[in-house]
C-alpha cells in the first residue's frame, strides 16, 4: 500500500495548512533548506511563540518535491508521555503499533528505501524520546527528520538551527510606512491587524507606533499577533502605551527566565488582563483539554463546574478575537478550538488559582466518560464516524484517564475498558496494554470490571501476537468469572481464549472454547455477546472446514449484528461468510456478502479484517475468470498486511494460494509482476478492483495500457515467432501496415528488437506459459 494513501487513516500525518499567511523568514528558510540538504536531523530551536512550527511548515512546502514518498507531520504538543512518541510517529506515517517485533523495527522496515521528511513538532516536553528518534534515523538511510523544540535533542548527528525573532526596524533609521515595508515584524503586525480590521495598513500616522510595538515585543511572532488582535478596539498608539505600562511591570517581576520568554509571557498576561472576567475563567478551564476543544464539550464542562455569567460562545469569541484561542475548520459540524502550548501553559497556571479547579477537571473527565460509556468490548466497535470521533478526542481521553488515575482508579478502569475496542481497531495496542496492565495491579480483585480489563488486555495481546501473555490473562479471567458465577464474562474470556489459540500457534482447543462460549451466551440471552460468540464460533467452524455450520452461524451473526447496530461485528461476519460461500462454490452468495462486508470493513478501518477481505476478493476474482485482478489483489493484501503488522489466519493464506495456483502456473513470471503492481494499490483502489465486474481475457491479462488493441494483437503474434508477412496474412493487413505497428510497439515499450518484445510478452502474460 502506498505511503499517504487516503484509505489508511493518515489524516493526522498531513502537514497542516495554516489559515494565515506566512510573513518574512526568507533568511531562515534559506538556511534551513541548505542545512536539510546536508544533515538528516535538523532541529529548529527557540522560545515558545518564536514561529518554529510555521517555519517548519513553510520549509516542508518548499522541499516537498525532493521527497518522493512524502512529508509527514507528527504533532507532539498533546503527548505528555515520552513513551507514546514512537506510536505517535508511527501513526503520522500511516502505521499502527507493532505485532511480533519492536515498533522501531516495524517503522524502519516500512521506511526502508522510502525518501520521507518527517516533522516532529513541539518536542521539548518529550526529550527522553530523543533516543528513539536517533535510533530511527540510524536505521533508515533515506529518512530525514525536522524537529521543532524549545531545546535541542542532544543526540548524535543533530544540527541545531536557532530561530531568531523577526527582523526589527533599524533603531537609528527614520521610521516611515516605506521603511517598515521591508521590516518583517512590522509586516506581520500589519497582516494580522488587517485580519481583524479589513483594510488596515501601515501609514505615516501609525508607523512610529507600530515600530515601537514590535520593538517592545522583541520581534516575537506570537506576541506581535496577540498585540495586533487589539486593533479592533485600540489604535496602535494606544496599544503601544498600554504595552509599555503593562510589560514594564510584568517583565521586571520575572527575572528568573530569559528576556524573550519573559516578554512573551508578559504579553500573554497583558492580553489576559484585558479580557473580561468570564473570558479569563474560560481560558483557565480550556487548559484541561488536550488536542482540541469542542464547543459542545467546553459548554458541558462550564454547565457542570464553572459558572461564567455569560453564554460560553460569547466568552469563546472574545478569546478568539484576542488570538488566545484559534478556531479550527469552519466547515466542521461542531466548532472546535485550538490553543497554542505557550498559551496553554499560562492558562494552566490560571486554572491553579481557580477555586473550582478540581470541579473543572472532574467535569472534563466526566464529559469524555459520557462519550465512551456505551462502547462495547472488542471485537465490537463503532462505525467509521464513531471511530474517527474517538481518534479525534484520543488526547482528551488520555487526559481524563490521567486525572482518574490521580483521583479515582475505579473510574480509570471503567473508561479504559470501554476504549479497548477502539485501541484494538485503530492499532493503539501497546498503550492499551500498558494502561490496563497497570490498572490490574491497582484495583481490587472483587471489582467485576477487573475481569473486563483482563479480557481486554488479553485481546490486545492477541492483536500483537503475544499468545503466552494472552492465555495467562484469560486463564485468570475465566477462574474469576467462575468464582463470581458470571457466565457472560466467562463466555467473553472463552471467546478471547479461543481466538488467541486459533490465530497464534497451535489451534488445539480453540474451537472447544468458542463452542462453550456460544452455549453460555445462548443460555444468558445477552444478544450483543451472542453476536460475538456466533462470529467466533462461525470462524472456528470455517477454520476446520465445517463450512455448512460456518455459513449458518455467520448468517445468524450478520443478521443479529445488523439488528443490534454492531457494524464491526456485522462486517467481519459478512467477510467470513463470503469466504465460506466461495469455498463451497456459491459465487453469487459469496459476492453478495463480500460486496457489503469488505467496503464496510475498509470504511471502519478494521486493520485485521481488511487483508482477509481483500484476499476474499482475490478469490472471487480467481473463481470468476479475472486472473489479473486476482493476482493484483493478492499483492495488495500482502502489502497491507506488512504495513499494518497484521497476520491473516493460515487457513485464509492456504486457501488463497490454492485459488491462485492454476493462474500462477499459466502466467509464469507475469504473475509476480502483477502481484507487485497490486502492492502499489491504495485500499480504495483494491476494493474497487475486487468488486469490478468487467471480464478479462485470460491470455491478455498483462497487456500494457500503452498499446492499442491492434498493437496487442501484433505484439502477441511477434512473440509467437511469426514474420511480418505471416502476421499480415493472419490479420488481413498489408505488410507495410504490420511494419508500422511493430515499429510503434518497439518505440512505445523502449525495445530495440523483436527478441526483447517476445520476452516482454511472455512476462506480461500475453501468451500461455507453454507457448
Amino acid at each position: 500500500m502506498r505511503l499517504g494513501a487516503p484509505d489508511t487513516r493518515e489524516a493526522a500525518g498531513r502537514v497542516p495548512r495554516p489559515r494565515t499567511s506566512f510573513v518574512g523568514r526568507e533568511r531562515e528558510l534559506g538556511s534551513a533548506r541548505r542545512l536539510l540538504g546536508c544533515t538528516r536531523l535538523l532541529t529548529l530551536t527557540g522560545p515558545g511563540g518564536s514561529g518554529k512550527t510555521r517555519l517548519s511548515i513553510a520549509l516542508a512546502a518548499s522541499v516537498a518535491a525532493e521527497f518522493r514518498d512524502g512529508v509527514r507531520f507528527a504533532p507532539l504538543a498533546a503527548v505528555k508521555d515520552p513513551s507514546l512518541v514512537p506510536a505517535s510517529i508511527a501513526q503520522s506515517i500511516g502505521l499502527q503499533d507493532a505485532r511480533g517485533q519492536s515498533l522501531l523495527e516495524h517503522m524502519t522496515s516500512y521506511l526502508a528505501n522510502r525518501k520521507v521528511l518527517l516533522i516532529l513538532d513541539n518536542f521539548e516536553h518529550v526529550l527522553p524520546a530523543g533516543e528513539f528518534v536517533a535510533k530511527l534515523l540510524g536505521a533508515s538511510s533515506d529518512l530525514r527528520i525536522l524537529v521543532t523544540s524549545r531545546s535541542p535533542l542532544h543526540v548524535s548527528g543533530e544540527q541545531e538551527l536557532p530561530v531568531p525573532p523577526l527582523l526589527l526596524p533599524e533603531p537609528a533609521a527614520p521610521v516611515s510606512a516605506a521603511s517598515l515595508a521591508e521590516c518583517e515584524s512590522a509586516q506581520l503586525f500589519a497582516a494580522r491587524a488587517a485580519a481583524s480590521v479589513p483594510g488596515f495598513t501601515i501609514t505615516g500616522e501609525n508607523a512610529e507606533a507600530i515600530a515601537g510595538i514590535v520593538q517592545r515585543l522583541d520581534g516575537l511572532p506570537l506576541a506581535i499577533e496577540l498585540a495586533a488582535a487589539r486593533v479592533k478596539l485600540l489604535p496602535p498608539t494606544a496599544i503601544l502605551t498600554r504595552l509599555a505600562d503593562s510589560l514594564g511591570l510584568l517583565v521586571s517581576s520575572s527575572r528568573d527566565v530569559p528576556d524573550r520568554q519573559r516578554t512573551l509571557r508578559a504579553t500573554i498576561a497583558w492580553s489576559h488582563d484585558l479580557l473580561g472576567e468570564p473570558a479569563r475563567r474560560l481560558l483557565a478551564a480550556c487548559s484541561v483539554f488536550r488536542g482540541g476543544i469542542g464547543l459542545d464539550h467546553i459548554e458541558a464542562v462550564c454547565a457542570s463546574a464553572l459558572r461564567l455569567g455569560v453564554p460560553v460562545l460569547d466568552a469563546l469569541n472574545e478569546l478568539v478575537d484576542q488570538s488566545l484561542l484559534r478556531l479550527g475548520s469552519s466547515s466542521a459540524a461542531v466548532p472546535r478550538y485550538a490553543m497554542l502550548e505557550t498559551v496553554r501553559d499560562f492558562a494552566a497556571e490560571q486554572l491553579g488559582d481557580l477555586p473550582e479547579q478540581e470541579e473543572v477537571r472532574d467535569a472534563h473527565a466526566a464529559v469524555f466518560w459520557d462519550l465512551a460509556k456505551d462502547l462495547a468490548r472488542p471485537p465490537s466497535s463503532p462505525g467509521r464516524a464513531g471511530l474517527d470521533l474517538l481518534e479525534l478526542e484520543h488526547d482528551n481521553f488520555r487526559a481524563a484517564l490521567d486525572w482518574y488515575r490521580e483521583t479515582d482508579p475505579a473510574m480509570e478502569l471503567r473508561l479504559a475498558n470501554r476504549l479497548t475496542g477502539f485501541w484494538s481497531v485503530r492499532g493503539h495496542f501497546s498503550e492499551g496494554r500498558r494502561r490496563l496492565g497497570d490498572l490490574l495491579d491497582r484495583v481490587p480483585s472483587e471489582d467485576p470490571e477487573r475481569m473486563d480489563a483482563l479480557n481486554g488486555a488479553a485481546w490486545l495481546a492477541t492483536d500483537q501476537g503475544d499468545r503466552a501473555s494472552a492465555l495467562g490473562l484469560l486463564d485468570e479471567c475465566i477462574r474469576s468469572a467462575r468464582v463470581a458465577h458470571d457466565p457472560v464474562r466467562e463466555a467473553a474470556a472463552l471467546n478471547c481464549r479461543g481466538r488467541a489459540k486459533q490465530f497464534i500457534g497451535d489451534p488445539a482447543g480453540g474451537r472447544a472454547d468458542v463452542e462453550r462460549a456460544l452455549d453460555l451466551q445462548t443460555q444468558a440471552g445477552e444478544d450483543a455477546g451472542l453476536a460475538v460468540a456466533l462470529l467466533l464460533a462461525g470462524a472456528a467452524a470455517y477454520f476446520e472446514d465445517d463450512l455448512g455450520i460456518a455459513v449458518e452461524r455467520l448468517e445468524r451473526c450478520a443478521q443479529l449484528s445488523a439488528a443490534l447496530g454492531l457494524p464491526a461485528v456485522e462486517a467481519r461476519a459478512l467477510q467470513l461468510l463470503g469466504v465460506s460461500r466461495l469455498e463451497r462454490g456459491d459465487l453469487q452468495g459469496a459476492k453478495a456478502a463480500l460486496t457489503k462486508g469488505v467496503p464496510a470493513v475498509a470504511d471502519i478501518g478494521d486493520r485485521f479484517a481488511i487483508p482477509v477481505g481483500v484476499s476474499a476478493l482475490a478469490g472471487l476474482a480467481a473463481k470468476g475468470g479475472r486472473p489479473r485482478a486476482a493476482l493484483m489483489l493478492a499483492g495488495a493484501a500482502a502489502a497491507y498486511e506488512e504495513v499494518n503488522q497484521t497476520h491473516r489466519p493460515q487457513k485464509v493464506r492456504t486457501q488463497l494460494d490454492a485459488w491462485l495456483a492454476p493462474i500462477r502456473k499459466k502466467m509464469g513470471a507475469a504473475a509476480q509482476k502483477l502481484s507487485d503492481r497490486g502492492r502499489k494499490l491504495t485500499l480504495g483502489e483494491a476494493v474497487e478492483l475486487g468488486l469490478d465486474e468487467q471480464p478479462e481475457d485470460a491470455w491478455r491479462v498483462g497487456a500494457s495500457p500503452a498499446l492499442t488493441g491492434r498493437e496487442q494483437e501484433v505484439a502477441t503474434l511477434v512473440a509467437r515467432g511469426l514474420s511480418n508477412r505471416e502476421i499480415a496474412g493472419q490479420l488481413f493487413l498489408s505488410v507495410r501496415t504490420v511494419e508500422v505497428h511493430v515499429d510503434r510497439i518497439l518505440t512505445k515499450l523502449g525495445f530495440a528488437n523483436r527478441t526483447q518484445l517476445a520476452a516482454w510478452a511472455h512476462d506480461e502474460g500475453l501468451l500461455p506459459r507453454d507457448t
